[in-house]
């Protein structure tokens, strides 16, 4: 243990921090603030609070769980059969993987990095430009060891630089005064659920069980072995990590609120392309891109690393070299021919997993208390998943009528929490029946 610490300097812990938050800053993140900016407006402060809650502390308790239990989503499952645990796996990374977080960096960038500058896109320079996205992805996997050099020290704080210089001038020199709230904005309550609602869809949570497996990864390369010394370096470089997206976030949602009255359009990317060039002109755009390209592509080196390190699990036979490149043409393929008909069956897909995850996170750093761990997590999970699979039904619109209806008047449905209260209820019954029932067993043992 003393080994890895004493290898892991303080600029190390830096460079880490700036990495995870490289590697959790993509697409979403760079669209929902300034959205949530423009809705808010004098409401900015208590919607900005809630969405750090969710979108900034459900990621580093995520990263924090899979640093305390030394695994990501399968060994945080290891309570639930077997085969459950498996499919939960399967279902995430497939998902968060070539099939939507993957392919969806690459669009993104095509389309808010590289579009601006064509005028008009075409399925011709969507294949070129994903096709140089894909290489430069492919060829800082392959470095692994490197990563922390690569991205750490290098590429995150040259977003830093970009996304700070944006958000401090539209601090300085803003577009327009602050508008009134939306209607959804109007109280502080309101806003705050608001933006809690919106971080908590940006599924970052997902994101944390695969990059937590990438970071421990990066730990073990440098001679961090020891789950304690790993937890303890997780946890201060997550603080950096936490505090660096909280600014930006902070400095993304101003750039909304400072723009929104002078287009008058909501939309993220339109926000933000309209103040680049409106106070900077064509260079604005530019650092723009360079932005969005550099947040897509360090997110989509992570998700590739975790795809491909989880198809090492599942066949020995598999290289890192051959499970990347199967990844990265995967996710090329994808994001050229079938992207928008995936994500209308992805996104309920990652709305299932969504509830599920923050469950098991939350049982994670609690299941030192229970004496009948299995009951506790089958119990709770098994609630819990009953009703994400109804929320997906749902959103897939494969509910028949009459039990849409009795759906839809459930509690918090309307806010995607709707697995919340039956799964508190579940947990309170399964923790207090494997306490009481072990004990009694005991009891018995005893006498």
């Amino acid at each position: 243990m003393n080994g890895g610490q004493h290898m892991f300097k303080t600029k190390d812990t830096f460079a880490l921090g700036f990495m995870i938050f490289a590697l959790f800053f993509g697409a979403g993140n760079l669209i929902f603030p300034p959205e949530l900016g423009a809705l808010a407006g004098t409401q900015f402060l208590p919607a900005i609070l809630g969405f750090i809650v969710t979108g900034v502390g459900l990621p580093l308790l995520g990263l924090l769980a899979v640093a305390s239990i030394g695994g990501g989503i399968k060994t945080l499952a290891a309570p639930l059969p077997r085969f459950i645990g498996a499919a939960l796996t399967f279902a995430l990374y497939v998902a968060i993987g070539p099939f939507f977080g993957i392919p969806r960096t690459s669009v993104v960038t095509y389309e808010l990095g590289v579009v601006p500058f064509l005028g008009a896109p075409s399925q011709m320079t969507l294949v070129i430009s994903s096709s140089l996205f894909f290489l430069a992805t492919l060829y800082l996997v392959l470095r692994p060891g490197k990563l922390l050099e690569i991205i750490g020290r290098f590429i995150t704080p040259l977003l830093l630089i970009a996304l700070a210089a944006l958000s401090i001038s539209s601090i300085i020199s803003p577009l327009s005064s602050v508008a009134s709230p939306n209607e959804a904005y109007e109280t502080t309550g309101q806003a705050f659920i608001q933006g809690f609602l919106q971080g908590y869809l940006t599924l970052d949570a997902l994101g944390a069980l695969v990059f937590g497996v990438v970071v421990l990864h990066t730990l073990k390369s440098r001679g961090v072995h020891e789950r304690k010394a790993q937890f303890k370096v997780v946890t201060r470089a997550g603080i950096i990590a936490a505090t660096a997206l909280t600014l930006v976030y902070v400095g993304l949602g101003m750039i909304g609120r400072n723009t929104f009255a002078a287009i008058g359009k909501v939309d993220g990317p339109a926000l933000l392309q309209h103040y680049a060039n409106t106070a900077f002109g064509s260079i604005g755009l530019a650092v723009l891109g360079i932005a969005i390209l550099l947040a897509c592509l360090t997110t989509s080196v992570g998700l590739v690393t975790a795809f491909a390190e989880y198809m090492m699990t599942i066949s020995k036979r598999v290289s890192l070299k051959s499970a990347s490149i199967f990844t990265t043409a995967l996710g090329l393929t994808v994001s050229i021919v079938g992207l928008q008909t995936l994500l209308s069956i992805a996104v309920p897909v990652l709305m299932f997993l969504y509830p599920i995850v923050i469950v098991l996170i939350a049982l994670t750093f609690m299941r030192h208390l229970f004496r009948r761990k299995s009951v506790v997590y089958q119990s709770t999970l098994g609630v819990t998943i009953f009703f994400s699979f109804c929320s997906a039904l749902n959103q897939l619109s494969l509910f028949p009528g009459n039990l849409k209806t009795l759906y839809q008047s459930l509690p918090l449905v309307d806010q995607s929490l709707e697995w919340l209260f039956p799964t508190l209820i579940a947990f309170g019954i399964s923790s207090w029946f494997g306490h009481v029932s072990s004990a009694t067993i005991t009891q018995k043992r005893a006498s």
